[in-house]
């Protein structure tokens, strides 16, 4: 059981940082993307497949059954001020635009109105996905080889952050922007998994990873168009 878990813990938590390394590490729009897709059908998929027939489990919504909306709203107005604040007095200064045009041209994501068509799909669909794959599933595994608790919400974090890493590097990010950038997605990877240990319902951290995701979008079109 043990190992099945391990297995799926990093079949699942190291796609994103392989979609990444393989997409914008190539610098090719059209093969970035294609990695883009493939990697979202492998992270959507290879969950529901392994809950399905390797846990034999049944279907779920992740319905909310415990609260939690009140937390959720709490800790993300918590998040997105601190997000804001950190932005206009330290990492303004330390992103290269030049770097985060060019990197995001590719994709046509220079466009404004393709920009805001993306802006709202990863702030309703993408975000769901991450809830669904880093608490959901991988809090799951991790509760097998980690143990319950604050082991299994670190390393869900860890896995979080990895992947956001090398986004950040390739958008031109400096070093020390995005190590600051990291302990924050720390702290939010961790208070998300929080959340959804505490409340057993993917739907309570995802309104918390949206009101983020509203920060990250507003300070992007800021450098884009702004």
């Amino acid at each position: 059981m043990q190992r099945l878990a391990w297995l799926a813990f990093l079949l699942v938590g190291l796609a994103p940082t392989a979609s990444i390394l393989t997409s914008f590490g190539t610098g090719e729009g059209l093969l970035g993307q294609l990695v883009w897709l493939l990697s979202k059908a492998w992270m959507l998929g290879l969950p529901l497949w392994w809950h399905l027939k390797m846990d034999r489990k049944p279907w779920s919504w992740s319905p909310v059954r415990n609260g939690g909306y009140a937390a959720a709203a709490g800790i993300g107005l918590v998040f997105s001020v601190i997000m804001l604040l950190a932005w206009f007095f330290i990492g303004e200064s330390r992103v290269d635009r030049q770097t985060f045009r060019a990197t995001l041209e590719p994709f046509g994501l220079t466009n404004v109105n393709t920009y805001l068509a993306a802006a709202v799909f990863w702030t309703v669909g993408n975000s769901v996905l991450e809830e669904y794959v880093f608490r959901w599933f991988l809090v799951e595994k991790g509760e097998v080889v980690f143990g319950p608790g604050w082991p299994t919400i670190f390393a869900s974090a860890f896995v979080f952050v990895l992947h956001h890493f090398f986004a950040l590097w390739f958008l031109g990010f400096s070093l020390s922007a995005n190590l600051l950038a990291c302990i924050g997605l720390f702290v939010g990877g961790a208070a998300f998994s929080w959340l959804y240990v505490r409340y057993r319902s993917i739907w309570i951290p995802y309104i918390t990873h949206a009101m983020c995701d509203v920060v990250v979008f507003g300070v992007g079109y800021l450098l884009l168009f702004g």
